[in-house]
């Protein structure tokens, strides 16, 4: 017989759990419904602070918001998912299909929950005290009371064949049947979603033709080509391994010194800007117009502080560290991409390489170069901008030893760690308190306000709390790590605090709780599953107030933006804070005219998290999978919100946090697994606990299934899919299946490419002989003319940038002293080398004088940056 006893067996612990629940239900709701009509109020009065997207040149496809306070809610909810994937990108459309998948699941299973399991349950204690359906969804109600008769034992002995029999409550056997349902329905709509992404992803990815997608990142050069300091002999050697032609090819540097020199320039301006600034004054417009604008309330010229010491020598230092720029850009040959300078710039063993189709690109980075170890490594190339070019400096070495010191530290984090979190639990239960602290037990216990606030309030908090700091910290350790890109950054920040919170925050937190059971669970392993039943059992209230306050409260508080907006617009207003924050005009610009940047690493964890607490309760707790169901809706709609009008997200990852999203729900089924084996082994029910356990190998079967077959088209571009990305192949295999045409993804038919010396390129690549290339670039001609299709966002992104180092192009402009929504007012010195003003360092069209004056001129010029700067 089992020693488990349920709490569900106390009257007065039901009733102090629902009081809890009550409480913690009514403090969420008060939270969430004030902090959305707040954001509805602000949106209405600040149309443009909360969509600044519909602001941005480069975001103006995104139709503008309707007016009142709740019209935005059925604009988003009607956004379709083409048109998501248009404005926002692949990275955007994936994030958002992990919660309609995860709406889709626990919608399903909370009607088999509340129309099949509650009944059944409530049928089976009808005589035990409940005389009420929410006696049927009431987490005290777990499993009812433990059978205490021997008649009702489930570890009787078959008096013949001394085989273990079942004779407990039916429903158990309809627990066991709810675990092979529930579980194969998670399996269904992993594989509907993943095939679905697959599809949007191949077509998406193989109907562009940016130099991203053509551009391969070859490390590990021998030196023997390094030393030639050629390309084009890196070129000729790249081309001999008869993998495509090679159309460009960027060298990489050591920029350090360059690096320094624009660290103090950015010092420098900084200084000059605020000095102006203070000097010329600022007329900040920020609401009542449609553009955000901060100008000068006097220009250049109208105070004789201009010429004062400190702007002058501000201004010398400026225009001397310009020249030192300028001297290292002059030695540069942007012709053959070379520095002629080899000693004061380290060459560095890696080089960008552009072939001349997708499929070049494609086939070289699935193929091994060289026979020895880190030698002519290929990888795809991450974009330009996303690319994090001080970690090249690091040699291989390097970036192992750094990699091991972090990883180092991840761990002690966690082992610090332990004892607060684990402490947490410790104020779930009144009787552990007393029995700790006999004082505060005993006063905390003549209070009923008291003791909800503290066992059923602080927890979920406290928890929240950690959940939110953390991953800040292991974003930061991530970033000094050495990845080549911050999609690289990202995804490695995603899988950090996923095992911090997966391990620390739940693991630690819910299956030991102190460190005793630690110590004792790794001394014997078969325990896990009998403490991981019992432990959740005693938890569920906490995960009920966790889920409630993480999506009924922090949802709507996560529309405000508190740290970007909230904070300036009314706190800034009402105590004059502002000012401390926003000094200049490029201040104001980053603030209230910049989208902010949205990060999967910060956010995408916790509802991995939330998704695997609500599925391991689905079958016992009905009132957990209807919240767990409420918490994805929010969040589908808020998150839907953010990246379309007010997010960006910048790191071209190409979908590739999918895989992570699967890999870590099938870990959740295989503990919602464990759990149920340990949930019916806690009962006595054997026999049904081992009739759970093939499914945890049918768990692990299909985990290996999507590494070997699915994984390798979440890395690549399928071959056949760039021959023809709007062909329907999909049809020849599954008749069942409706594919997705190229109108479904907002995408049409586009030419080589993209550009207009397409047919220069096609015909260089002719005179080459590079047959197979050019017999696809033939096929494409002699097929049908195609109408243009406007490009991706993702390309249009990655349009007119190259594998220059940024800074090597950098033009210097001088310090801002105004902005009007995508143009700046900026200073030009007549002390500079180029003697004035000269149009034709700028964007021609794009450029006006405001004021001159003998020492400066103020030149109102358009910005051609990307939405996030």
């Amino acid at each position: 017989m089992s020693s488990w006893v349920s709490d569900s067996d106390d009257p007065t612990a039901l009733r102090g759990a629902q009081r809890v629940f009550t409480a913690q239900l009514s403090l969420c709701v008060v939270i969430g419904v004030s902090s959305l009509l707040l954001f509805c109020m602000l949106r209405a009065k600040w149309p443009h602070m909360y969509a600044l997207r519909t602001l941005r040149e480069g975001g103006g496809v995104v139709r503008p918001l309707p007016p009142g306070w709740f019209g935005w809610v059925p604009a988003v909810i009607m956004f379709s998912d083409e048109e998501l994937l248009r404005v926002s990108g692949l990275d955007a459309y994936v994030f958002v299909a992990f919660f309609q998948m995860a709406i889709r699941i626990f919608l399903l299973l909370s009607v088999l929950a509340v129309c099949v399991i509650s009944p059944a349950r409530y049928w089976t204690h009808r005589d035990d005290g409940v005389k009420s359906w929410a006696g049927g969804l009431d987490m005290g109600f777990f499993l009812g009371p433990r059978p205490t008769s021997a008649s009702a034992s489930t570890g009787g002995k078959d008096p013949i064949g001394g085989i273990p029999t079942y004779d407990g409550p039916w429903f158990f056997w309809l627990y066991v049947a709810a675990t092979y349902a529930f579980s194969a329905i998670v399996y269904l709509f992993l594989f509907d979603y993943t095939k679905k992404i697959l599809k949007i992803r191949q077509k998406y990815l193989a109907s562009q033709d940016s130099v991203t997608d053509r551009t391969i990142l070859l490390s590990g050069i021998p030196k023997k080509i390094l030393s030639k300091n050629n390309p084009r002999e890196l070129a000729s050697f790249v081309e001999s391994m008869g993998i495509g032609k090679v159309l460009d090819v960027k060298l990489v540097y050591d920029w350090e010194p360059l690096d320094r020199l624009f660290v103090e320039r950015k010092r420098i301006l900084g200084r000059l800007e605020e000095e102006y600034a203070k000097i010329h004054g600022l007329s900040v417009n920020l609401y009542n117009d449609e553009t955000p604008a901060v100008v000068p309330k006097r220009l250049c010229g109208s105070s004789h502080d201009d010429d004062s010491p400190r702007i002058v020598g501000l201004r010398d230092q400026l225009l001397s560290i310009n020249r030192a720029i300028r001297s290292v850009q002059d030695k540069f040959d942007f012709q053959r991409g070379t520095m002629s300078d080899r000693h004061e710039f380290k060459q560095i063993s890696s080089a960008f390489i552009t072939m001349d189709s997708v499929a070049s690109a494609q086939m070289a980075a699935q193929t091994v170069l060289d026979p020895r170890v880190h030698k002519l490594i290929v990888h795809l190339a991450p974009a330009p901008k996303d690319i994090k070019w001080d970690s090249f400096r690091l040699s291989p070495t390097e970036r192992v030893v750094k990699s091991y010191i972090i990883t180092f530290i991840i761990v002690l984090s966690f082992l610090v760690l332990f004892f607060p979190i684990s402490s947490i639990s410790t104020l779930l239960n009144l009787k552990t308190i007393t029995k700790l602290w006999p004082d505060l037990g005993a006063a905390i216990g003549r209070s009923k306000t008291l003791t909800t606030l503290i066992t059923g309030l602080l927890p979920p908090f406290l928890f929240s709390l950690f959940n939110f700091l953390l991953p800040y910290f292991y974003k930061f350790l991530t970033y000094y790590q050495g990845y080549l890109s911050n999609s690289d950054i990202e995804l490695s920040t995603l899988s950090k605090n996923f095992f911090y919170i997966f391990f620390n925050l739940f693991l630690v937190f819910t299956v030991t709780g102190t460190a005793s059971n630690f110590f004792g669970l790794i001394g014997d392993t078969t325990k896990i599953a009998y403490q991981l039943a019992t432990s959740l059992q005693r938890l569920s209230l906490f995960y009920i107030n966790l889920i409630l306050l993480q999506g009924v409260a922090m949802f709507p508080i996560r529309l405000l933006q508190i740290s970007d907006f909230l904070l300036l617009n009314i706190l800034g207003k009402v105590f004059f804070l502002r000012n401390l924050v926003c000094k200049t005009p490029r201040d104001y610009r980053f603030y209230y005219y910049t989208p902010p940047i949205f990060d999967f690493g910060l956010q995408l964890p916790q509802h991995l998290l939330i998704f695997i607490i609500v599925l391991i309760y689905s079958v016992v707790s009905t009132k957990i999978i209807t919240c767990g169901l409420v918490y994805f809706v929010l969040g589908h709609l808020v998150y839907k919100y953010q990246l379309i009008y007010n997010f960006v997200h910048p790191p071209h990852s190409t979908g590739k946090v999918w895989p992570m999203i699967f890999r870590r729900l099938i870990l959740g089924v295989i503990i919602f697994q464990i759990f149920m084996c340990g949930t019916l082994a806690l009962n006595d029910a054997y026999i049904l606990a081992a009739l759970c356990v093939p499914l945890i190998f049918i768990s692990l079967i299909i985990q290996w299934n999507f590494e070997n077959y699915y994984l390798p088209l979440h890395k690549f571009i399928a071959l056949r899919a760039i021959q023809n990305p709007y062909d329907d192949y999909e049809k020849e295999f599954n008749e069942d299946e409706s594919s997705i045409s190229s109108t479904s993804t907002g995408l049409q038919p586009v030419q080589p490419h993209g550009g207009e010396g397409d047919d220069e390129d096609a015909a260089a690549v002719q005179d080459e002989g590079c047959n197979e290339t050019t017999s696809l670039l033939q096929s494409r001609r002699k097929s049908p003319p195609l109408r243009r299709r406007k490009s991706t966002i993702d390309e249009e992104r990655e349009q007119f940038s190259n594998y220059t180092y940024p800074h090597l192009n950098d033009p210097l402009n001088g310090p801002w002293v105004g902005f009007e929504g995508n143009y700046v007012s900026l200073l030009k010195y007549s002390q500079e080398s180029s003697g004035g003003v000269h149009t034709h360092d700028y964007e021609s069209g794009d450029i006006s004088i405001l004021s001159t004056t003998e020492n400066e001129t103020i030149i109102k010029k358009k910005l051609t940056v990307s939405e996030w700067e």
